[in-house]
């Protein structure tokens, strides 16, 4: 009985502790920061650089695909993409960049994929681990009721 309860919490663990399901963010690297400088050609932008809260200063590229979620400072949200807007783009991060206004750059590489106005939470925070820790110590915690309960059923009664 105990090998078959001891199988099934290693079969839990290695299910929950796979790379797939822990490896949500694919490589993509999320930064946090306020606009230094941004770089246009033909009244689009085609780079943003961003100061961070350590003092570092980091540029990237943007795509045809890089799509934004920006509000302005009465709270309206704009979407829409390098590809289709770049020009209002450039307009919403000028703005962003004067009012010192923080934004989150979900980055591939050194290109922008999203831009978008900064999250209110903590981007480093990954659920998957809490979730995986509590899942573990659940399930061991069940195993022990019913090793102990197994122990218990064998005892002498008197």
């Amino acid at each position: 009985m105990f090998k078959s309860f001891s199988s099934l919490s290693i079969l839990l663990i290695a299910i929950f502790l796979s790379p797939g399901i822990l490896n949500a963010d694919d490589g993509k690297i999320i930064v946090s920061g306020v606009i230094s400088n941004l770089e246009e050609r033909e009244g689009a932008t085609i780079s943003i650089s961003i100061l961070t809260n350590n003092g570092e200063i980091k540029t990237y590229e943007l795509k045809d695909s890089t799509s934004y979620g920006l509000e302005n400072i009465a709270g309206e949200r704009w979407t829409g993409n390098q590809l289709e807007s770049g020009k209002k783009a450039l307009v919403k991060l000028r703005e962003h960049q004067s009012r010192l206004a923080p934004i989150t750059i979900v980055t591939d590489q050194n290109f922008a994929v999203e831009v978008v106005d900064m999250e209110k939470r903590n981007v480093k925070t990954n659920l998957a681990y809490l979730f995986a820790c509590f899942a573990i110590a659940w399930v061991s915690f069940f195993v022990y009721l019913i090793i102990i309960n197994g122990r218990m059923k064998k005892a002498p009664t008197k």
